[in-house]
């Protein structure tokens, strides 16, 4: 084993100062552009769907939209991982090209979590604990492959595991997060798939979202879940959604065979 002092070390070597990197400015590259001129394929504006209620305040169209950037937030333990897995398993099985990000789980937890809901087993997934050190080439690498959907759990593990190996600020590396994505939503990657993204990402105890004000609104639609305190009920709604124009939540439930959904919550009194 190599000693602390012998190990490769990233960033700038100690006592030396972060240099400002000017970029000349060029009034040349500045275009404009009406939405007349635009073009954009097709299969751009045909939802993918899951055929379940998540479909439904996804999109006005129903289920999940081509390039679309996504936030999902809710306090640990409400299920925002098994939703997201559950509606990439769907979309997996209809032929969909998904993958799954895991920043928290190591390959025994999450053969736990295959053991405790099989509807998942068919989701591919990527371990980024065994990529900690190159989480950046390794990132983009795999995204490039093309992909229909994917799934981060969790935005706060990228960026710290991204701030941690490249020794530098949050805010640098929520740029690098944010500009990987529109690259990805814009097609470009092998087979030009217009990706979209389910970011997962914690809530504090009393409801404040974790991350900058930039995720927030540099993302399509910011999805929340609530959960009752003795965690029989939860439900998810949206607070911003850029593809869809109701305005309801759809309660879930987890099975053994998945994640089963409702509108409205049964009466159980009656």
């Amino acid at each position: 084993m190599k000693k602390m002092s012998e190990a490769k070390r990233r960033g700038r070597p100690p006592g030396t100062k972060k240099v400002k990197v000017e970029v000349p400015f060029d009034p040349s590259t500045i275009k404009t552009i009406r939405g007349g001129d635009m073009y954009f394929k097709d299969s751009l504006f045909v939802p993918m769907k899951a055929d379940n209620e998540l479909d439904v305040i996804f999109s006005t169209e129903g289920g999940l939209m081509p390039a679309t950037n996504m936030v999902i937030a809710g306090g640990a333990g409400s299920g925002k991982t098994t939703l997201a897995l559950d509606y990439l398993a769907s979309l997996t099985m209809k032929g969909y090209k998904c993958l799954f990000i895991s920043g928290e789980m190591d390959e025994i937890g999450y053969y736990k979590y295959c053991k405790r809901l099989p509807k998942i087993n068919c989701v591919e997934v990527l371990f980024l604990k065994n990529h900690q050190e190159t989480i950046r080439e390794t990132l983009e690498w795999q995204f490039a492959q093309g992909y229909d959907v994917i799934a981060i759990d969790s935005i706060a593990e990228v960026i710290e595991m991204y701030k941690d190996t490249y020794r530098t600020t949050e805010s640098a590396a929520e740029l690098w997060f944010l500009q990987l994505q529109d690259k990805m939503k814009m097609g470009k990657n092998k087979g030009a798939y217009n990706t979209s993204f389910i970011n997962i990402q914690q809530v504090t105890k009393d409801g404040t979202f974790v991350g900058s004000n930039r995720l927030k609104h540099m993302t399509d639609a910011m999805a929340h879940i609530d959960r009752s305190k003795d965690g029989t009920e939860r439900s998810i709604y949206f607070s911003k959604n850029r593809d869809c124009d109701k305005e309801f939540s759809v309660y879930f439930t987890f099975t053994k065979r998945g994640v089963e959904y409702a509108y409205e919550m049964a009466d159980e009194t009656a």
